[in-house]
């Protein structure tokens, strides 16, 4: 059996595939891995590239094909069902591995530290010239916690740069990601912001100041590739869907969410200009508005919640003015 499985949701990627595929083979590890390529109805060579692949290297990758285009969630949650090794992490196809020991250096860590569910690298970014850049980089080794994820300060990675524990779909999926109970739960549940949420909060982080892997930045990238309103949107419902997820047990995530949907309003006129199809501004607008109604339902929360993460000072303020405020009615002069 495997200890790592290398999970590449697809979708017309044969330009880039099989250099990613390139990438994985020629790790040099003394665990076993295996590759599920989850692939979402591909119109292109996709497929047989990946199958020359499977001819090439024997038990090594699995092929789940599907008969049409199911979109991210649904294409990569089935590769979750199958994920029963002890760790797993995901690589976009259109990126790739640059260092041949990343997988040894990734187990060797968390097999030594078991209170660590993930391991982070940091990545180059590959702009469509074909330049490179750095795209996160650190200077030094970063622990970070879920307490650091609530308060916006955990030190993570990218999709391709994280490597996970399989403590939460080792057993079978949480039932909140079969039966949906948002409309923004499939793009809030796709991609690496939840899937390293749920897992940072059974344990630890462990950022390496090293750069062992390309991004590669495409038109079709669902975050590069979005408008800003869009990218707003992603985070205010995935901070919102987090809340829920976790039975509002963390209310810090639905004051990120209402943070990241004020940061909206500020320039909502502007941000609903770079769309131009009418039918994504009126869905745009339906988000926008469910959210508003949402905090609405939830605003002496939010209020209690905001005073609570005031600078002290603000906080001194804030007594002085309800204790002048009691006085002042007592006396009935308010």
């Amino acid at each position: 059996m495997a200890d790592i499985t290398i999970i590449m949701p697809s979708y017309n990627k044969e330009k880039y595939i099989a250099e990613a595929l390139n990438s994985v083979f020629m790790q040099e590890t003394t665990y076993n891995y295996n590759i599920i390529v989850a692939d979402d109805c591909s119109t292109d060579k996709t497929t047989d590239i990946v199958k020359q692949y499977q001819a090439k290297y024997p038990g090594k990758i699995t092929l789940l094909t599907s008969k049409t285009n199911q979109k991210l969630y649904k294409n990569v949650r089935r590769a979750y069902e199958l994920t029963k090794t002890d760790y797993f992490c995901v690589l976009d196809p259109d990126d790739f591995w640059i260092d041949k020991y990343k997988i040894q250096k990734a187990l060797d860590f968390l097999e030594k530290n078991k209170d660590y569910t993930i391991y982070v690298t940091d990545t180059i970014q590959q702009m469509p010239d074909g330049s490179r850049k750095q795209f996160i980089k650190r200077k030094h080794i970063v622990d970070s916690d879920f307490n650091d994820f609530l308060k916006g300060k955990a030190a993570l990675g990218c999709t391709l740069g994280s490597t996970f524990r399989n403590v939460v779909f080792k057993n079978g999926l949480p039932d909140k990601m079969i039966n949906l109970v948002s409309p923004t739960n499939e793009q809030s549940f796709r991609g690496d912001s939840f899937r390293t949420a749920i897992h940072l909060e059974k344990g630890k982080a462990h950022c390496a100041a090293e750069e062992d892997a390309v991004y590669r930045v495409t038109e079709e990238g669902l975050w590069m590739g979005n408008s800003k309103l869009g990218q707003n949107l992603l985070t205010a419902n995935l901070y919102k869907d987090l809340w829920i997820y976790f039975d509002k047990k963390y209310p810090q995530l639905l004051l990120n969410s209402y943070n990241s949907f004020n940061s909206i309003k500020h320039s909502l006129i502007d941000d609903l200009s770079e769309i131009k199809e009418e039918d994504k501004i009126l869905k745009s607008v339906k988000k926008l508005t469910d959210l508003n109604n949402l905090y609405k339902e939830n605003i002496n929360l939010i209020n209690e919640l905001k005073s609570k993460n005031l600078p002290l000072k603000y906080k001194a303020r804030l007594f002085l003015y309800k204790k002048l405020s009691k006085k002042l009615e007592k006396k009935g002069l308010i």
